[in-house]
């Protein structure tokens, strides 16, 4: 056939001619292609059914809507809109290919857990796409898709998993790549959005002169439909329109190229340690929609709402119609969400399972609390210390006096629901454990802990393991009893054994047998500045708090609702806030800046269920109004504070791990999300 016949350079092209064609076999038919672009890529992605591979570089080769064309559907009609990498300067970390030189390994012990060494750099782009999707949620006249607001969701939960998680590096890169495709797909939604679909709605009235805007550089779209062809044309995105060749009539082409192969690495398949990455696409809206949610596979991304507590409910002294709301929390036997979730909230949920077993019954309520006063465990310690009072030393960070003053005005004469030993260990160690020590143990605690702090939140992401130890526990491993030790029938043994199957799933990964080398001889020992050690307990201490806030909340409430309390922590991070916002959230150093924090804290306690009165200022109508008076403010952050600390003694019968402040500059990273 000649596709040339009909050739006439000096005639504007419409949306059936094209720049250059193609003859083509698919599936034993005879077709022809042509395209408003100079190119006309492979078709090796539109023989489906097929299977779908992620490859070892973590992408998906030509079913990869990111990186090659694919067949046009309706539900994912953005696709085509997808920036090509060169097309804008802008968005260079999107095409980044990691490679294991920009693995940064932070520990000599666990060896092969680290993060991406460019992470920061996506956060330019990042905020400036999701500040404009944003805006756009909020001031569209129309429905916008649904995908939208999941991909809005999920990119800030993507940059906070590769900014806090500590991870393999087969995992780190796909964890990168699954934020590039997210981004790319936002931004070309929010693009088809805005500017692409309004010229398609209107492809019939489009005015002469559009066939010399110049087409652009995206990634384009395979179609067969003659009005998607018009359409796109009109929108001046790619296209490649495929007709059988008995069709052929008076069509204008003005050359004819051979098919362009992919020139992107495809690397061998993954291996065992690598997220799940085949699934079955009998069509191309479900090979788009396995990828979209390929995320939600691993297992940093769980749905932790898809059971609720089965627990019976508490049985605190309330008003009948609070019960009657109580009991209305508790009938409710599942909770579905169809947004993703990030590989924190998950984590979460299993600790909560770990702080409320809904598989154990609650402790009687006339079970006696334990002592007034909480001594460490034996070993070198400066002083013992009072749990419920602020350990006053130079190595702590400076507390923040409302949550302090709480803390120490716990009434402990209120008998706690349970006296569950469970819910007496800490998911980190308790922040004054790091430094209530002598010098030289103080070091030695403070180093063993930065060269296993990536392993032990590497544990964290892990659904399989919970990561909930003892004081005493905490103390071996800072001392650095990684291993068995002691007489088989003694209770050392059986403790650091326990130790060591906790420890085991780091390791593993990091393909380390045993952990040799500690505890680390003294005079190995590095030293650390007060500044640095301050940093090293508020990361610890700000971890607990905000995994106690929110076991807390759900115990509490019978609800599960991260999504809301993520509201009250800075930079709305469940766990691990970089050490750049140590002065943010409740340690605003202005009573008008927190307020709004305190505000949401006090939302959420609205329906909290403890033995003591919830005090007085906590009801809706003085929460929600909104000409707050400084006294007021200064008011309901006292009560809040107060009720936070009453009632996490009374559902876990310990004392609370307060928030605290650094008082030493962090420099910030530019455009922090």
């Amino acid at each position: 056939m000649d596709l040339l016949r009909n050739r006439d350079p000096k005639v504007a092209l419409g949306s059936f001619d094209g720049k250059v064609a193609v003859l083509a076999t698919l599936q034993g038919e005879n077709y022809f292609i042509t395209t408003n672009t100079d190119y006309v890529p492979a078709l090796p992605s539109l023989q489906l059914p097929h299977a779908l591979f992620l490859w070892s570089d973590m992408r998906y080769g030509t079913d990869d809507p990111t990186l090659w064309p694919q067949q046009y559907t309706a539900h994912f009609c953005h696709l085509p809109a997808i920036a090509k990498k060169g097309a804008r300067p802008e968005p260079d970390m999107m095409w980044w290919n990691p490679s294991p030189e920009d693995f940064v390994v932070q520990s000599a012990v666990t060896r092969k857990l680290g993060r991406p060494r460019n992470r920061h750099q996506f956060l330019p782009f990042v905020n400036k796409l999701v500040a404009l999707c944003r805006n756009l949620r909020r001031t569209s006249g129309t429905p916008i898709s649904p995908l939208f607001g999941e991909l809005v969701q999920n990119i800030p939960m993507l940059i906070e998993q590769l900014q806090t998680l500590a991870s393999t590096y087969t995992k780190t890169v796909f964890a990168v790549t699954s934020l590039q495709r997210a981004c790319l797909k936002l931004d070309a939604l929010y693009n088809y959005i805005t500017v692409y679909k309004p010229r398609m709605e209107n492809y019939l009235s489009t005015p002469p002169d559009s066939a010399h805007t110049p087409v652009v550089q995206c990634i384009g779209t395979f179609t067969s439909i003659p009005a998607i062809a018009q359409q796109l044309w009109s929108a001046r995105l790619p296209f490649w329109f495929l007709r059988p060749t008995f069709v052929f009539d008076c069509e204008n082409r003005l050359s004819v190229v051979a098919l362009d192969e992919p020139r992107f690495n495809v690397p061998d398949t993954l291996d065992d340690e690598a997220p799940p990455g085949v699934y079955s696409a009998n069509s191309t809206e479900e090979k788009i929609a396995a990828i979209h949610s390929a995320v939600v596979r691993t297992l940093w991304y769980r749905d932790p709402f898809g059971t609720t507590d089965s627990r019976p409910p508490l049985q605190p002294t309330l008003s009948q119609a609070a019960r009657v709301k109580f009991r209305a929390h508790t009938t409710s036997t599942r909770i579905t969400s169809h947004v993703c979730l990030s590989w924190q909230m998950y984590v979460l949920h299993k600790l909560y399972l770990n702080f409320t077993d809904p598989s154990k019954p609650p402790g009687k309520a006339q079970v006696k609390g334990p002592a007034t006063t909480e001594l460490p465990a034996k070993g070198p310690t400066k002083t013992d210390w009072d749990k419920f009072q602020y350990l006053n030393i130079p190595e702590m960070p400076p507390s923040i006096a409302p949550w302090a003053d709480a803390l120490a005005q716990v009434n402990k004469s209120v008998a706690p629901f349970t006296s569950d030993p469970a819910d007496r260990q800490y998911v980190f160690p308790e922040p004054a454990l790091l430094v209530n020590t002598m010098h030289e143990p103080q070091h030695k605690f403070l180093h063993h802990w930065t060269l296993l702090r990536d392993g032990f939140a590497y544990i964290l992401s892990q659904p399989e393991h919970s990561q909930l130890l003892s004081t005493q526990e905490w103390r071996d491993i800072l001392e650095g009893h990684m291993t068995k030790r002691g007489h088989p029938d003694s209770k050392t043994y059986r403790r650091s054994a326990q130790l060591e199957d906790r420890k085991h799933p780091a390791l593993q990964a990091c393909n380390i047998t045993s952990a040799e080398g500690f505890p680390v001889p003294p005079q190995s020992l590095p030293e650390f500045s007060v500044a640095q050690t301050r940093q090293i307990v508020w990361e610890v201490g700000e971890t607990n708090f905000q995994f106690e806030f929110c076991a807390l909340d759900r115990r509490a409430s019978m609800k599960h609702r991260l999504d809301d309390i993520k509201t009250c922590f800075a930079g709305r991070m469940l766990i691990g806030a970089p050490l750049e916002m140590s002065k943010d959230g409740f340690a605003l150093e202005k009573i008008e800046q927190r307020h709004r924090y305190f505000v949401w804290a006090a939302t959420l306690m609205l329906d909290w269920n403890t033995k003591s009165p919830r005090p007085h200022l906590i009801t809706r109508g003085f929460v929600e109004h909104s000409n707050w008076t400084p006294s007021q403010m200064e008011g309901l952050e006292t009560v809040v504070c107060q009720y936070y600390m009453q009632a996490f003694w009374e559902h876990f019968g310990r004392a609370a791990v307060i928030p605290l402040r650094l008082d030493n500059d962090v420099e910030k990273e530019e455009g922090e999300i």
